[in-house]
């Protein structure tokens, strides 16, 4: 959605002519996947950085515009606040040293940032939640001043219709309300893009659900907001909270959030996962740039599916596919939205290393879990890593219960180790990363 123009969806001629074009690339999509057009057999990865911008008291400093025009580089771009900063890197093949590329290729963004932000006085931190921020830094007057934000803003404010109301319990409890969406720019997260294959599609974006809890179990670090002492990673909370348009006088079809793990296993295709989106959620914004996408296809043109991807950019799964064109050909990713920036660039790189390992090395005896293990007890176990982080004890199949310790130890790590080796991943990489993930996880300490 950063690469085009939006505006909100106001009146109902707009919504028919939006979703005319967004059932128009449901229907394209369909075609590619029955012509085995998408791309098959390659595994890229890659990954996006947001991070905070704080000044020498560790407070916020509101300064990314400036901070972009010293820069001068196209893969750092905007988020939502002022003083937050975002870094986008090319996918990279799945193997050989690509993890440490990706540590060393981060390490020298982040340095080109830090050099820059001295003349601000200024630095950056990496941290799911900036411990130090406060109320009055999430003033609308510190939103990025792009008309994509401010769109999002006022379509999600006049579908709420009131205040944002938040009550996260932990070992605190933060009741608060705000008149806008600006609590979702105290999120910084480290997300991951894993591309598959057509007819993978199925079992690894469901593997990559039942994943979910045991990865970000040992991944936490945001247990602060405003002074309290909250969920062990109240991101997840936080961002179901700061954008939930829902009213008790809302439709069925909206009483799920926009945040969300989602309500069921995908059973037929990617196309299967946004149909249901369709169906669910109101769209709230629509793009300059439509095209008939059929008439592409017809064309011999590979469509862009803007409407499409305006639409799912506004719907945000902690496991969100995605379509995409990658020199001339299009894919599907899965892209990992759950993990937290930080604490330290090699943990974040290790985050990676686990979640891509697991995605490689999924056991043949875990596909089609929908007809094995039960989606709520997936979604449940998430809940519960993001609540209590490693001092949790998940399901897992037969009814089995098991610590967080004992999974990650025993099931999750020498599955993530298989396949990195079967990638020919560096022995070194996957020792050091893996060494990163269990050393942690032993500690019971994240």
């Amino acid at each position: 959605m950063g690469q085009q123009t939006v505006s909100i969806i106001s009146n109902n001629k707009d919504k028919d002519s939006f979703v005319k074009f967004l059932l128009n690339d449901i229907k394209a999509l369909e075609i590619m996947i029955e012509q085995g057009m998408i791309e098959q057999g390659k595994r890229r990865v890659g990954v996006e950085q947001e991070l905070c911008l704080v000044d020498s008291t560790w407070r916020p400093a509101p300064i990314v515009l400036e901070v972009l025009s010293k820069i001068n580089d196209k893969d750092f771009t905007t988020e939502l606040a002022k003083f937050n900063l975002e870094i986008n890197f090319d996918p990279i093949a799945f193997s050989g040293d690509c993890l440490s590329a990706l540590e060393r290729g981060l390490k020298e963004k982040i340095t080109a940032a830090e050099n820059v932000l001295k003349d601000f006085g200024c630095k950056v931190i990496l941290t799911g939640i900036l411990p130090t921020i406060r109320h009055k830094d999430l003033d609308v007057g510190n939103m990025t001043p792009l008309d994509r934000y401010h769109a999002l803003e006022k379509g999600l404010s006049k579908l709420r219709g009131g205040k944002f109301e938040f009550h996260i319990s932990g070992t605190d409890e933060l009741i608060t309300a705000h008149d806008s969406v600006m609590f979702e720019s105290c999120n910084t997260s480290y997300q991951l893009h894993y591309q598959v294959s057509s007819d993978e599609f199925i079992d690894l974006y469901n593997w990559a659900q039942l994943i979910s809890g045991p990865v970000l179990a040992a991944s936490t670090n945001s247990p602060l907001l405003l002074g309290k002492r909250l969920w062990r990673e109240t991101r997840i909370a936080l961002f179901q909270q700061s954008i939930d348009i829902r009213q008790s006088k809302d439709h069925l079809r909206e009483q799920s959030p926009r945040v969300s793990f989602g309500n069921r296993w995908i059973h037929d295709s990617i196309v299967d996962a946004y149909k249901e989106d369709i169906v669910r959620f109101e769209p709230l914004l629509s793009n300059d740039r439509k095209s008939n996408s059929i008439k592409l296809l017809e064309e011999g043109q590979i469509p862009t599916l803007d409407s499409l991807l305006v639409h799912n950019s506004t719907i945000y799964k902690w496991n969100r596919p995605c379509y995409g064109i990658h020199n001339g050909k299009p894919h599907f990713r899965i892209e990992n939205r759950y993990l937290p920036s930080g604490p330290t660039i090699p943990d974040q790189a290790a985050n990676a290393a686990f979640w891509f390992g697991l995605m490689a090395g999924m056991p043949g005896a875990y596909s089609h879990l929908q007809k094995k293990f039960e989606f709520d007890d997936a979604k449940t176990n998430f809940l519960k890593a993001a609540r209590d982080g490693l001092d949790n004890k998940f399901v897992w199949f037969g009814d089995a219960k098991f610590s967080a310790q004992d999974l990650i130890l025993h099931e999750m790590l020498p599955i993530a180790k298989d396949g990195l080796q079967k990638h020919s991943i560096l022995p070194n990489d996957i020792d050091n990363y893996m060494g990163i993930i269990e050393e942690r996880v032993k500690s019971g300490n994240t």
